[in-house]
């Protein structure tokens, strides 16, 4: 009798569900409207993972290989943690880093690396982040951690051949592959999200049919070309864009899905007439749209913190096509707005749309209004438009 007790005990035990983790507010929902510039409820945990895509195999003969950052929320227990940081320099050469000398700052974020993940609030929707050409995976962590904080898994990949390790090894490739391969990038990460192992801390915790993509510059566009043929895809934040003419190549128009779109009148990588504007009028309802009137490409991204343009002259980097100095200096200092300015307010409309979006609270769209975009700067930042 005795045996039986114990074994049945320890059935009801293995059984069990796991106690919730209480959280400090409640994240977004049909009835939770947070503070979107705010940090959300969630501490946030951190993960590289790298995929093979053996379906398609470069000019050697070897898979295409996908190093990818996954930020997601993590348990309470993990606030506080030590956090991540994300340093510039390794992608240099010996040769360059010692060029470079120790100009580069550290890239430091809260999220704790390989925290437990916070199943038992999980599933979360997935928000797949796209990075600029000749950039790398973790240009954008102010928006990324943020996003993960307030409930969701995001998952940014190196496109390889695309990034700034290729640039410094002489390996970037063209615009035409970028074309081809980034969206194909971004769908086989949801996809292997979407069956990862079951011992996996993550699998199970992406809701890969709740699917938000976010990208700037190229990453923008490639935003933009997902949406064309993923139907999981249900909204959109290009930033800073190349005209969506390009993205809409081999389809008739664009798809009837909200998008937040975001550029700046001084953009000189990206003329802001010429993409934003055009990418704009191509879209349908619903549609946002925010403006930095003196913004630049980079004031969408971490990047200006590193002072990009001096360790590109220091190092001799060379795009092809491109004033690089010119070009990592767009939108870094002068009369754009300080991050201090600029990123608050990004973040606050990315995360609104996006909690409006894909965790269903409807109240949140009531914040991407112009009398939000001034309290972070004042009058004449930035310009709202709203057409839901």
């Amino acid at each position: 009798m005795r045996a039986s007790l114990v074994a049945a005990s320890f059935i009801f035990a293995c059984s069990a569900p796991r106690a919730v983790d209480p959280l400090p507010f409640e994240p977004a929902s049909p009835t939770s409207t947070p503070e979107p510039s705010k940090r959300g409820p969630f501490p946030v945990g951190v993960r590289t993972l790298t995929f093979e895509d053996t379906g398609r195999r470069k000019l050697d003969g070897t898979p295409r290989v996908l190093v990818t950052e996954v930020w997601y929320p993590a348990e309470q227990a993990s606030r506080g943690g030590p956090g991540t940081t994300y340093d510039v320099l390794p992608i240099f050469t010996a040769e360059q880093q010692a060029a470079i000398g120790n100009a580069t700052p550290l890239l430091e974020t809260d999220a704790v690396r390989d925290a437990p993940v916070a199943t038992t609030h999980g599933p979360f929707p997935l928000i797949m982040f796209s990075h600029g050409q000749a950039a790398v995976r973790w240009q954008s962590t102010y928006l990324t951690v943020l996003l993960a904080s307030h409930g969701y898994v995001v998952a940014s990949p190196d496109h390889e051949g695309g990034t700034l390790y290729d640039v410094v090894r002489g390996q970037l490739a063209g615009v035409t592959d970028g074309v081809d391969n980034r969206p194909l990038d971004i769908r086989y990460i949801v996809n292997r999200l979407s069956r990862l192992p079951a011992n996996d801390p993550l699998a199970g915790m992406a809701d890969t049919d709740n699917l938000g993509v976010a990208g700037h510059s190229f990453g923008a566009l490639t935003a933009m070309r997902v949406a064309v043929f993923d139907d999981r895809v249900k909204a959109i934040v290009p930033q800073a864009p190349v005209a969506s003419d390009i993205a809409y190549v081999g389809h008739s128009n664009p798809p009837a899905l909200p998008v937040m779109l975001q550029g700046a009148k001084l953009d000189r990588t990206l003329p802001y007439d010429e993409n934003t504007v055009l990418s704009w009028e191509a879209m349908k309802r619903p549609r946002w749209l925010l403006t930095l009137e003196t913004g630049g490409h980079f004031s969408f991204s971490d990047l200006c913190q590193f002072d990009l343009a001096s360790v590109a002259d220091k190092v001799k980097l060379d795009i092809p096509g491109a004033d690089v100095k010119k070009v990592l200096q767009d939108g870094c200092g002068g009369v754009a707005p300080p991050a201090s300015v600029a990123l608050p307010m990004i973040n606050h409309f990315t995360v609104a749309f996006f909690n409006a979006q894909l965790r269903g609270s409807t109240a949140s769209l009531e914040l991407l209004t112009q009398a939000k975009a001034d309290g972070f700067g004042g009058a004449g930042v930035a310009a709202v438009r709203a057409e839901p």
